[in-house]
């Protein structure tokens, strides 16, 4: 505050000149803590000067100036807690995402368009070497079943992944891409969620069909499938989508429901 509580000053018994000193004192160190815009010394100079020149009465000056010194004393506090705990924000948002790119970081980054986002690129690139040879074993183990319609039917949208250069994207990654040209950073969060929880659920989606049928397989179809399911799950947990997964899953029964 202006003025410590537990030591009051007393203007009456200082003069003039003295109580300035300590007013422009007050200001100097509330500047270096603060900056010029709460604590303007240039203004406050200008305000000093004013009352010299009007002869305004000098003790409603001062006390002017404490409770104007108060005021700013108080926003400039309040911002400087704001910004320290968006700074902490900021820092446990980094270190989230620090772990994120170390999860991810062995997994190749397919750079299919400057504005796709890291973690998009990698998990397209995360699919794109998986897919091919899931493809084949999947349809080693179910081919001739009757749940291979069901996972080829799911093979088809984690397909809309695969980026097969150069320059060579599938309708839902330039749907993507045309949602960040369009909308541009003020959208991009949005775009990447709507982006990583499909391929969540598309990779979920044949885990959870591969589940349902597997102790139907002959032993030597169960380690296969069992490894196309570890190899899967192990995408989902890198890029810490299993709950998106879930949710999306979710929502889509729902609507299948609704429409019946």
């Amino acid at each position: 505050m202006f003025f410590k509580a537990k030591k009051k000053d007393n203007f009456h018994s200082d003069s003039p000149g003295i109580v300035l000193v300590k007013l422009r004192e007050k200001y100097a160190r509330a500047y270096e803590r603060y900056g010029a815009r709460f604590f303007d010394k240039a203004k406050l100079e200008e305000r000093i000067n004013f009352q010299r020149a009007t002869r305004s009465d000098f003790q409603r000056f001062v006390v002017d100036e404490m409770q104007f010194y108060k005021t700013m004393e108080t926003k400039a506090v309040e911002e400087e807690t704001k910004r320290k705990r968006q700074e902490e924000a900021d820092a446990r948002m980094r270190e989230i995402m620090d772990a994120n790119d170390a999860l991810i970081a062995h997994y190749p980054d397919v750079f299919f368009h400057p504005l796709a986002t890291l973690e998009c690129r990698r998990i397209v690139g995360a699919i794109s070497n998986l897919f091919p040879e899931i493809e084949n074993e999947l349809r080693y183990v179910f081919q001739g079943r009757r749940e291979w319609s069901e996972i080829k039917f799911q093979l088809a949208d984690l397909e809309r992944f695969v980026y097969k250069p150069p320059m060579r994207m599938t309708a839902f990654l330039s749907h993507y891409v045309a949602e960040l040209q369009k909308w541009g950073e003020t959208g991009r969060d949005d775009a990447d969620r709507k982006f990583l929880q499909t391929a969540a659920m598309c990779l979920t989606a044949i885990t959870n069909e591969i589940r349902t049928t597997i102790d139907g397989l002959v032993d030597a179809d169960k380690v296969r499938a069992a490894q196309i399911t570890a190899r899967l799950d192990a995408i989902v947990a890198d890029f810490r989508l299993s709950d998106w997964a879930q949710h999306g899953l979710s929502l889509k029964a729902q609507q299948r429901l609704t429409l019946r």
